[in-house]
This record gives structure tokens, sequence and C-alpha cells, in this order.
């Protein structure tokens, strides 16, 4: 999902254009309460998380039709910074919410069947370049095609894997690791099909040995 809004330009125009992009609305936040305090929410809370990322799609959607009617990359560079400045706050509040998520309800889950084995293949063969595409679905071979540069820049930068840790799932059901290598640590997200085809994945950049990325704080809506 946050591997989505990354692609799209995100925000509101000025001036001509502030009307349109007001109908383009970020979605309620959920509220994820501390492990301690989660109780018998959690079915509560999945549902408000997973409509979240529901919306934060929509949103996405509407800010790229916006984007359009602008003149896409033929608009004015004063809306395309502007754009670019909401779209990176829209993506740093829905990896802050990922993170609260996997850190506060996700804990203690258990990996679905195959989701493990499916990952290392796919980070392997994405580093050599190659990845065997009988193991995707038809839409994300088109993807991983797609993307394969930097795809395999990230698995390059990773080097051998020396293992995978589970780390939780997903509102959205796909199963998160951390995939460790000989030059770093890749988080990373899967997810399987009823038939064990990999339908979604999502492949981050390879943390170096002693490199953490930031805690998880939710940026402040303007």
């Amino acid at each position: 999902m946050t591997a989505g809004v990354t692609r799209v330009i995100g925000g509101i125009l000025l001036g001509a254009f502030a009307l349109p992009v007001l109908a383009c609305e970020l979605p309620a936040l959920p509220i994820i309460p501390a492990a301690d305090q989660l109780g018998d929410r959690a079915p509560a809370v999945n549902a408000a998380t997973s409509a979240y990322f529901d919306g934060i799609k929509t949103y996405a959607g509407c800010i790229e039709g916006t984007l359009t009617t602008a003149g896409g990359e033929s608009a004015a560079a004063s809306v395309k910074s502007v754009l670019l400045a909401r779209s990176q706050a829209a993506v740093a509040e829905a990896a802050a919410i990922q993170e609260l998520y996997q850190e506060r309800v996700a804990a203690g889950t258990t990996a679905s069947p195959g989701t493990e084995a499916a990952l290392r293949k796919l980070v392997e063969g994405v580093a050599t370049g190659m990845p065997d595409y009988t193991l995707f679905t038809p839409e994300m071979e088109r993807l991983t095609r797609q993307q394969l540069g930097n795809l395999q820049r990230n698995a390059v930068a990773l080097g051998a894997i020396t293992s995978l840790e589970f780390r939780g799932v997903t509102p959205q059901g796909w199963d998160s690791f951390e995939v460790h290598g000989e030059g770093g640590t890749m988080p990373a997200r899967i997810h399987l099909d009823a038939a064990g085809k990999v339908d979604g994945a999502f492949l981050q950049p390879t943390l170096k040995a002693g490199e953490r990325r930031p805690t998880a704080t939710i940026p402040r809506r303007h």
C-alpha cells in the first residue's frame, strides 16, 4: 500500500486549482492503543486501520487525477512542488501508522504458510536480475518487470541472505519480515493468493549494519 502511495504525487493545488483538490481528503486516522491496552479491541483496530489504508489509496487516486487535470508532467513547477510536499507527507503518515500497527497489534501473530520461502526466492531472484516469474500472478509479474531496476539495487545491497525474521501481519493481511543479509537488513512485506502465487510484495531499501529507521511518529496534518 505505502509503495503505491509513493508512486503518485499528492497534495492540494494552488490558486485556480484549489477547489478540485479540496475534494481529495485524507482518511480518518485510526486509534492504535498500546499493546497492553489492546484487550479485545483488536478486531475494531484492525478494521479501522484497514479502512485507513483503503482511504489512502482513494486519496492517492484522487490526487493523481487532479495532477492529470493540472497538466501532468507539464504542470507548473510551483504546482508540482506543492503536490510533491503533500505526497511526501501522506507517505510519512502511512508509514508511521504501519509501524505502530506492527509494534502494537501484529506482534505474536504467525506467518502464512509459504510466505517466507516465497520471499527468499523473490529477493534472491531479483538480486540476479532474473526472478522466477512463475511464482507471480500476471499483475505482480508486470509490476516486477516494470520496477526491476530499483528492486535489484536494493537486493544487491542486501548481499547474501543470512536469515528471515517474521515481524507480524499487516492490517491488509500481508506478512511482514526483516530479511537479514551480509550487507544489512531489508524490511519487506509479501502476500500469496489462494493458489500460492505472489500477488503482492514490497521490498524497502536495505539498512546497513547499525543503521535504524526513525521511530514512528505520525506527522501533524496541516
